[in-house]
C-alpha cells in the first residue's frame, strides 16, 4: 500500500484541482454575452455559415480519403520494414500484395481523374 501512496495523492490532488475550479467557474460565470461572441471565427477568419447549404465537391472527401489510405500504409510498413529480416519469406509476399493491392486503388482513382483540379 506504501508503494502507491504517490499515486493515490497525485490522483486525489488532480479531483480536488478539477473541483475546485470547477466549482469557481459555476460560481462566478462571464456575463460578457454578445452576438459577436457567437459567431464562427477561425484562424483569424470569419467563417461562412452557408456552406451546409452548398454542395460539397467529392473530390475532396476522395483526397482525403487517399491520404488516409496511404497514411494506414505507412503505419503498417514501418514494423514490418524493421522485422522483415526475421519473419520470412511468407511476410515479404504478403506485404507485396499489399501494397500491390493500394497501388491498383491509386491507378483506379489515377484513371477516374479523381486526383485532378479544375
Amino acid at each position: 500500500m506504501e508503494q502507491y501512496f504517490s499515486i493515490y495523492l497525485y490522483f486525489a490532488l488532480v479531483a480536488a484541482l478539477t473541483l475546485l475550479i470547477t466549482l469557481v467557474s459555476a460560481l462566478m460565470p462571464s456575463i460578457k454575452d454578445s452576438p459577436a461572441k457567437f459567431l464562427p471565427y477561425e484562424s483569424g477568419i470569419s467563417s461562412k455559415t452557408d456552406l451546409m447549404h452548398k454542395r460539397f465537391p467529392m473530390r475532396h472527401y476522395l483526397v482525403a480519403l487517399l491520404f488516409l489510405v496511404f497514411d494506414i500504409e505507412v503505419i503498417f510498413m514501418y514494423p514490418w520494414a524493421v522485422v522483415a529480416k526475421e519473419i520470412g519469406a511468407f511476410a515479404f509476399y504478403e506485404m507485396g500484395f499489399f501494397v500491390a493491392a493500394l497501388f491498383v486503388g491509386f491507378a483506379y482513382a489515377w484513371k477516374k481523374r479523381g486526383l485532378e483540379w479544375d
